[in-house]
């Protein structure tokens, strides 16, 4: 009997402490009887050893701990952001140290042939960040102007000349830490917050004009899209908003859409995203989410659009000896 693939599956703690978390659990069951399973909470990385404090599935939906083991299989997915650590409490002077750490271990033990497989991979992590964009021409890849500051004085010139703009962490998430600039006050404001975190100006965030419009999403599955959404009127960070409205958003025959599956395509190639989203705010592609990614889209408590099934459905197909 072929032994089944051994397969290290990088999770949110929280996960293991009993939070729904629907993407991450379709993932557990669909691989779990598909290979030998570790579960590795992203706060279980020994960086210093090289190895990961792992856990096994049990019965009803519960984890059961398994002990320290080498941080070698045939597949590594790495399925948690992170962005909300405390990184002190795990030996880093900041998140993205953290970050950095992770990335260096994951590559590493692909490199030397421990790992077969990692997705994401730590370099379309990287790209997952907001300071990518940064890198990109904003027109040719039809993504929001952003830019990178080493010093306050190059933000305040930069509000000066636009008015308006957001400031977002470059590893961020769930709207977290995003922050729109729009007087002195609020740019004072900002630059507290950023140092009294002692976060730093040029590593951590970057700063994009502040675009409306509806919101899209497409999943993407091996680098092909499986599903969309669009939200209307979505509240952001600084606005409350009573009348949003979601819909899920596939319709081929549109010209619209297609056009705007195409540049997300297109941008999703580049970055090398094998399992996450490319996001839209009106005609800018404004981000895109890699490790932790929900394929799931609820409005309150209903269900509007469901894109699961292809991302379990691409992962147990992996196990499969070829």
């Amino acid at each position: 009997m072929t032994a089944k693939k051994k397969v290290l599956f990088t999770v949110n703690p929280d996960l293991l402490e009993g939070k729904r978390f629907q993407t991450v659990r379709s993932m557990v069951t669909g691989l779990h009887e598909n290979c030998d399973l570790f579960i590795v909470p992203i706060t279980g990385y020994d960086f210093k050893r090289k190895r990961l404090n792992a856990y096994r599935r049990a019965p009803r939906g519960l984890f059961e701990r398994h002990g320290w083991i080498k941080p070698e299989a045939d597949l590594w997915i790495v399925y948690t952001d992170g962005y909300w650590l405390d990184a002190t409490e795990l030996g880093f002077k900041n998140k993205r140290d953290f970050l950095e750490a992770q990335f260096e271990m994951h590559e590493s033990q692909a490199e030397n042939g421990s790992v077969g497989e990692v997705i994401n991979t730590a370099q379309a992590e990287r790209n997952c960040l907001k300071s990518w964009f940064a890198k990109l021409d904003a027109k040719k890849w039809g993504v929001v102007p952003t830019y990178c500051f080493s010093n306050w004085g190059e933000v305040h010139d930069h509000l000066k000349r636009e008015k308006s703009v957001v400031a977002k962490p470059n590893w961020g998430g769930a709207r977290s830490g995003i922050h729109k600039l729009s007087s002195e006050k609020d740019l004072n404001n900002f630059r507290k917050l950023v140092e009294t975190a002692g976060e730093s100006l040029k590593n951590d965030y970057c700063f994009q004009p502040l675009v409306t419009g509806p919101e899209t999403r497409f999943w993407y599955v091996n680098g092909a899209c499986v599903g969309g959404r669009k939200i209307f009127a979505r509240s952001t960070p600084w606005l409350e908003r009573e009348d949003e409205r979601v819909i899920e958003y596939w319709k081929p025959h549109s010209r619209e859409f297609r056009k705007a599956l195409e540049k997300a395509d297109k941008l999703c190639r580049k970055s090398g995203l094998t399992i996450g989203s490319i996001d839209s705010i009106g005609d800018y592609i404004n981000e895109i989410n890699g490790a932790g990614t929900t394929f799931t889209q609820y409005s309150k408590m209903n269900l509007i659009t469901d894109a699961r099934q292809p991302l379990v459905d691409y992962l147990v197909s992996l196990l499969k000896d070829k």
